[in-house]
Order: C-alpha cells, then structure tokens, then sequence
C-alpha cells in the first residue's frame, strides 16, 4: 500500500505544478487475447510480439484481476482516474481513448480562433480584393 500511496502522492505533486494526468486502462478478453496470439504467431511481421510468457502469464489470469482491482481501488482519485477502455475492438479502443486524451488536456482550454491582428487587416483592405465588411467584421467594428 505505500506504494500506491507513493504513486499517488507523485500524481498529486504532477497536478499541483499543472500537469494533466490521463491514465488508461485497457482491457481485452481472454478470448480475443488468444486470438491475437493466434495472428501473431501466424504472421511473421508480429511474431516477435509473442513470448512464451504471455502463454504462461495467462494461467495467471484470476491474480492480474485482483491485482488491477487493488490499483484501481487505490490509484484512481478524482484529480487523476483511470479510464477503463473495452479493446476488444481496437479502432473503438483507440478513438475511446483518444477522445479521453482529448477530454482532459482540451478541459479549459480555449480554443477560439485568435483575433487577426490590425495590421493583417490593413494590409488585406489594401492588397486583396474582399468586401469591407468582412475586413470590418474581423476587426469588430460594426459601422
């Protein structure tokens, strides 16, 4: 438990000096874990992906579910939680997760174009061949 208490002290510390923490947690069935094994070993350009631990890790499967249990029960905070993602399908695991990226760096951020600058408008009244009221409109005023 000191370590998690460790992690999250270090979470804490990375929040209060403005860093945006997002954390993922994917998860993938036993079945289709197999099956991917299955693809891997079958093409050679993701053989090097499979290891006999990952064989040998799945009779391990019931302690890796209390373990990230625990880790949930004990690293996700309301200043930094887990997202768990369902990556059965990956193109939905990644758009899941990117939209999670997205939520959390893009949380009060403003994202309204700049105002263009005066002298942009100047030289666009002169050089190019657009309305006033638009190059007004840029600008705000409302004559």
């Amino acid at each position: 438990l000191a370590a998690y208490r460790e992690f999250v002290d270090f979470e804490r510390m990375l929040i209060d000096d403005g860093t945006r923490i997002v954390k993922l947690f994917f998860h993938i069935s036993q079945e289709e874990q197999l099956n991917r094994f299955e693809d891997r070993l079958k093409d050679p350009l993701k053989r090097w992906k499979l290891t006999f631990e990952d064989f040998r890790n799945r009779g391990k499967c019931d302690a890796y579910a209390e373990a990230i249990d625990e880790m949930f029960e004990n690293t996700s905070t309301d200043a930094a939680p887990w997202t768990l993602i369902a990556a059965n399908d990956k193109k939905h695991a990644r758009i899941t997760a990117m939209e999670a990226v997205v939520d959390c760096l893009g949380k009060d951020v403003d994202l309204s174009p700049p105002p263009v600058e005066p002298e942009v408008l100047a030289a666009a009244r002169q050089h190019l061949n657009v309305s006033s009221k638009l190059i007004d409109g840029l600008s705000g005023r409302t004559e």
